[in-house]
C-alpha cells in the first residue's frame, strides 16, 4: 500500500533549497505545487509532482479539489520523474557558470544517493558463476561494464556498484574475469560456493562469499543446515555508515536462507535435553564475527521464546558461540589455474589434493593466494637459523631444521651442507670444515 515518505519529501525540499541558495533561477514555466511533492506511487525513488495550473484546471473543469492528494489522485493526475529530471525542469541551468553547474550536479547527486538509502535492503543469493561478474563491476567505463544482469527466481535483475562505494576498496573489485576462474571450478560433488548480496534498488550495498561444506545436490533449504557446514567470508559494505548493522543483516539473512540450525540445547550422554542447562546458540562461522557480535547478541536477547523439541527456549538462559575461521577445506577440480584471486580466508591452495583452505601449512605443494596481480605466491618457510622467509628450492634441511642458503655452506669433508655457524673456513684450501671435525 502506498504511503508518503516524509524523509523523501525532506530530501526533495532540501535539494530545491540548496540549489536556490546557489543563485540558480527557477523556471517560472515549471510552476510546481511544492507542498504536495512526495515519492511516486509507481516508484519510491521518483518524485511525484503536479503543476499549479493543472490544479486550477481540475477545479474549473472537473470540480476536483486537491489539497492533500489521495493515492488515487496522485497516481492519476500527478507526474513522476527522477530527482535529476525534476531539478533540470525546475531550474534554469542554461547560461549558469561552470562552478554553479558543478554545484548543481553535486547537490542533485547527493540528494539521489540519500533517497536511495531510504529503500529497504533486499537479499539475494547467487551461484558461483556470478562471482567473476560481480567482482568485475567497476566505475571505470573503459575497463568493465557498469551493470551486470543476473537471473533470479525466473526474472533478470540488473545490478551495479555505486560510485564512491567502499566495496570498491576491495583489492579485487574491478579485476579481470579470468582472475576468478578457481571460484567457478569448485567440485560441487563435495563443496559449494555462493555469493550473498544486499541491494537497495539495483545497487549492491553489501556482499560476501558463502562457502558450504556440502555437495550442491544436498543443499535443501527445507532441511536444517548445521553451523559447521557453512562459512560466511568477509562482508563488504557500501559505506562505513551503519556498517555493523548492514553486516548483521546479511549475516542473519544467510542463516535464514540456508535454514541454519543455531538453537542447540545441551544434552546428556543419552541424548536427552538437559532442561536446566543453558541453551547453546551456535552460529555459522563468520569472518566479521567480532565486528557484529554485540549486534547479534543483542538481537538474540530481544527475541521471543521459541519451542525446540517441545521445550521452551528461554532468552536469558543461553550461551552464544561463533568462530572467525572455517572448519573445513574446499575441493576444486584442477591442480593449477592461469590466474588466481587474492583470497580473504581460503587463501592456501594445495595443488596436490586440489583444496582451498586457511591452513598455514608449509608444504611445498601449497600456493598462497595473496596477490592482486592474478598470480599466486609459491610457498615459503621461515629459516630456522635467521628467521627469513625462503622458498623451498633455495633452502636445505640440516638435522631436520629448515636452513636458508645464507645460513648454510657446503662441507667437502662431509659431502653435505652444514650450518655456517658450525663451519670453519680454510683460507689456504678455500673450503669449509665442520668445527666438530677439527682438533681445535
Amino acid at each position: 500500500m502506498y504511503k508518503e515518505n516524509s524523509e523523501f519529501k525532506m530530501i526533495c525540499k532540501s535539494m530545491i533549497l540548496q540549489i536556490e541558495e546557489s543563485k540558480i533561477l527557477k523556471n517560472d514555466k515549471f510552476n510546481v505545487c511544492i507542498d504536495t511533492i512526495a515519492n511516486a506511487v509507481c516508484n519510491p525513488l521518483k518524485i511525484s509532482y503536479i503543476k499549479k495550473d493543472k490544479i486550477i484546471k481540475l477545479i474549473e473543469h472537473a470540480g476536483i479539489v486537491i489539497s492533500e492528494p489521495t493515492t488515487e489522485q496522485r497516481n492519476k493526475y500527478y507526474n513522476a520523474c527522477t530527482l535529476r529530471k525534476f531539478a533540470n525542469n525546475y531550474f534554469l541551468t542554461d547560461g549558469i557558470s561552470a562552478e554553479q553547474l558543478q554545484e548543481f550536479n553535486n547537490i542533485v547527486t547527493e540528494a539521489t544517493a540519500a533517497a536511495n538509502l531510504l529503500l529497504p535492503k533486499t537479499f539475494h543469493v547467487l551461484d558461483a558463476e556470478h562471482i567473476p561478474q560481480i567482482y568485475n563491476l567497476n566505475q571505470d567505463k573503459e575497463k568493465t561494464h557498469l551493470a551486470y544482469e543476473a537471473k533470479i527466481k525466473g526474472s533478470v535483475k540488473s545490478f551495479y556498484i555505486g560510485e564512491k562505494s567502499d566495496i570498491n576498496a576491495s583489492c579485487m573489485q574491478g579485476k579481470p574475469l579470468s582472475y576468478f576462474e578457481i571460484y567457478n571450478d569448485i567440485n560441487t560433488d563435495a563443496s559449494t560456493l555462493k555469493i550473498a548480496i544486499l541491494t537497495q534498488g539495483n545497487e549492491i550495498v553489501a556482499r560476501s562469499l558463502v562457502w558450504i561444506d556440502k555437495p550442491e545436490a544436498d543443499i535443501d533449504r527445507r532441511k536444517k543446515m548445521q553451523p559447521n557446514e557453512i562459512f560466511i567470508d568477509r562482508i563488504y559494505t557500501k559505506t562505513q555508515d551503519h556498517r555493523a548493522e548492514t553486516q548483521t543483516q546479511l549475516f542473519n539473512e544467510v542463516h535464514k536462507y540456508f535454514n541454519v540450525n543455531t538453537i542447540q540445547p545441551k544434552t546428556n550422554d543419552s541424548g536427552q535435553i538437559i532442561t536446566d542447562a543453558p541453551t547453546n546458540i551456535r552460529f555459522a562461522n563468520c569472518f566479521n564475527w567480532y565486528d557484529i557480535k554485540s549486534k547479534v547478541t543483542e538481537e538474540q536477547k530481544t527475541r521471543e521464546p521459541v519451542k525446540f523439541l517441545e521445550r521452551t527456549v528461554l532468552m536469558d538462559n543461553k550461551e552464544i558461540f561463533c568462530s572467525s575461521s572455517p572448519l573445513f577445506d574446499v575441493e576444486v577440480n584442477s591442480d593449477s589455474y592461469s590466474y588466481y584471486p587474492y583470497a580473504d580466508t581460503f587463501h592456501h591452495f594445495n595443488t596436490y589434493n586440489q583444496t582451498l583452505s586457511n591452513d598455514e601449512c608449509s608444504d611445498s605443494d601449497i600456493l598462497r593466494l595473496n596477490n592482486v596481480s592474478g598470480e599466486a605466491s609459491e610457498n615459503t618457510r621461515c629459516c630456522d637459523e635467521c628467521g627469513s622467509e625462503t622458498h623451498e628450492d633455495d633452502a636445505t634441511y640440516i638435522d631436520d631444521d629448515f636452513v636458508c642458503g645464507d645460513c648454510a655452506v657446503f662441507c667437502d669433508d662431509r659431502d653435505e651442507s652444514i650450518r655456517e655457524s658450525d663451519a670453519i673456513y680454510n683460507n689456504c684450501t678455500g673450503i669449509y670444515h665442520h668445527r666438530d671435525d677439527l682438533d681445535i
